[in-house]
């Protein structure tokens, strides 16, 4: 019988490190739902500032990328989807150091985001090997 740590820990996502892969990506997560929350908690200082790196519909892009971090991190502390759901955060992350810290001179978004893009990536390779939980649950 395991404990509750034990089965958010478990994982086979790579042969040599599995705990520090699985805690890599339930850490990950948590930051993503951290950090995803406040797009809908403060959404007019997140549109301002979205709106500063001129994206358009800055409204509609900050609840779409809200949502994608805070369904993403729960994925990822779940271990649900992790692969799709890592290559998706990675990309959303990609963007953030991108239009944010290079295009968009903002030099907080070239703190955390590349520390959640490694993060996304690391989580996305390790998440191959053939004992991953994605790959256990479809050969049940």
């Amino acid at each position: 019988m395991t404990g509750p740590i034990d089965r958010v820990l478990r994982t086979g996502l790579h042969h040599r490190m599995p705990r520090p892969a699985a805690v890599v990506r339930v850490v990950a997560g948590i930051l993503f739902v951290v950090f995803g929350v406040p797009k809908f908690t403060d959404h007019a200082r997140w549109v301002a500032d979205f709106g500063t790196y001129g994206l358009p519909e800055s409204s509609l892009l900050v609840y779409g990328t809200g949502l994608v971090e805070v369904l993403g991190g729960l994925a990822l502390v779940a271990g649900i989807g992790v692969r799709v759901v890592a290559a998706v955060l990675a990309l959303v992350m990609a963007g953030a150091v991108i239009g944010g810290g290079i295009v968009g001179g903002n030099p907080a978004s070239l703190t955390l985001a590349p520390l959640l893009l490694v993060a996304a990536l690391f989580v996305l390779w390790s998440a191959g090997s053939a004992t991953g939980p994605e790959r256990r649950r479809g050969r049940r």
